[in-house]
This record gives structure tokens, C-alpha cells and sequence, in this order.
């Protein structure tokens, strides 16, 4: 039940993200869905990263990771440095920002929010394609750094 209200929760936050992307020059390109893993403390966890263009330089990037026995969900926002590559063969966007994860354990009332710094890079393989290499950093203690490694459908 959980797991399921959590999923809804990301499928509500990612409309309203890519609502606020439309006025601002939503083209082909700027938002991105699709798989990811999370590598961090020994352990590994898969979910759904994505990122929303809200203009040219800044994204919203709503998750959902499914650790063992927990669900972990939130947003951040970051600023994407847009780097001109001539050659395009695969063209490489830094970014760096930070954001809020909540996580909650299923049979347990018992949920722990984290604030993070985040960057890392996007790597537009072709039109359709995005990969993603980022490291989290949390700003609270007791929460381990993480690896974040994806691949999307952009649109």
C-alpha cells in the first residue's frame, strides 16, 4: 500500500514538474524518463530518475528508489551548465544543485528525510537516449554519499 501511495506521490510530483516546463521553451530534449541505480554504503538499489527542463539552464529531476524493505523518493533542482560541443558525437551537460530524499521503511512508521548536493553529468547519446553519472552528497548526518547511474527516454 505504501509503495503504492510513494508512487503516486512521484507520478503527481512529475506532472506538476513538467507543467511548470511547458511556458518555459519546452522542446524536444529537456525532460528525460527511464531507469536508473543507486550505489551507495555496500548496497544497491534500481528505481526511476528523470529530469524536466524548466528553462534553459535549470531542471527538476524527481526519483523513486527501492532499497531493501524501503522506498525512497524527492526532487532536486539543478543548474546545468551548457557546454558547446562542435563535434556532437555525444555532447556532455555538468550539473550541480541540491535537493530534499525522503525515505520510509515498509512495516515501520519510521521515515528519515535527507538534504543533499548533488552533481554530476548528462551525456546525450543520440536525439532519443540520455545517460546520467551523478554523486550525492548528503548534508545530513548519519546518510551515506551515493552513486547515481541512469539511462532515459528523452522527449
Amino acid at each position: 500500500m505504501k509503495k503504492n501511495i510513494v508512487a503516486l506521490v512521484m507520478l503527481c510530483t512529475s506532472v506538476v514538474a513538467l507543467g511548470f516546463s511547458a511556458p518555459a521553451k519546452a522542446g524536444i530534449g529537456q525532460n528525460v524518463v527511464g531507469p536508473a541505480i543507486v550505489i551507495g554504503n555496500g548496497t544497491t538499489a534500481i528505481g526511476v530518475d528523470s529530469k524536466f527542463g524548466v528553462s534553459d539552464t535549470l531542471s527538476v529531476r524527481p526519483f523513486v528508489f527501492f532499497p531493501n524493505g524501503a522506498t525512497v523518493f524527492g526532487s532536486g533542482l539543478t543548474y546545468d551548465f551548457n557546454l558547446p560541443n562542435p563535434a556532437k558525437a555525444i555532447q556532455i551537460t555538468p550539473f550541480l544543485g541540491g535537493g530534499v530524499a525522503v525515505a520510509s521503511a515498509s512495516g515501520v512508521n519510521a521515515s528519515s528525510t535527507t538534504v543533499y548536493l548533488t552533481g554530476g553529468a548528462d551525456f546525450d547519446i543520440n536525439e532519443n537516449i540520455e545517460l546520467k553519472a551523478a554523486l550525492s552528497i548528503p548534508l545530513t548526518s548519519g546518510q551515506t554519499t551515493n552513486v547515481v547511474l541512469g539511462a532515459g527516454y528523452r522527449f
